[in-house]
């Protein structure tokens, strides 16, 4: 198996399995995180944006390990860049982080290391001969 294609298809499977807490043990999931979801409209939002919006990404993340890793890369890089860059603006503002806010942004950084590398790598490209 190609290492992209590896790579890609590893954040499929974190980010659906990341995504089923959110539906299946939402009140531990949301207190794990520190979220108070009692409040009106919270526990959709819990479920939209750490259940729904993750799943997709997953699925999308499976379909393009199929078809075309560079792009899994790519929207890798997108998402997880995006969630640092949120993430570390909120290190600044916000002063009640946690630990698992800090292991989350650790995991981000890794990632964007991880995947930045294998987007410079060139890619093969195939050369048409006229006949």
């Amino acid at each position: 198996m190609k290492t992209n294609t590896m790579i890609v298809r590893s954040y499929a499977v974190l980010c659906v399995l990341f995504s089923l807490p959110a539906f299946f043990a939402t009140e531990f999931f949301a207190e794990t995180l520190r979220f108070d979801i009692a409040l009106p409209g919270a526990k959709m939002e819990f479920f939209a944006a750490y259940g729904g919006l993750i799943l997709g990404a997953g699925i999308f993340l499976a379909f393009t390990a199929k078809e075309n890793a560079r792009i899994g890369l790519l929207a890798i890089l997108c998402l997880i860049g995006g969630l640092f860059a949120g993430r570390f603006v909120g290190l600044f503002v916000d002063h009640g982080t946690t630990a698992v806010q800090i292991s989350f942004l650790a995991f981000e950084f890794l990632t964007l290391l991880i995947v930045g590398s294998r987007l410079k790598q060139p890619t093969k490209t195939t050369t048409m001969v006229p006949s």
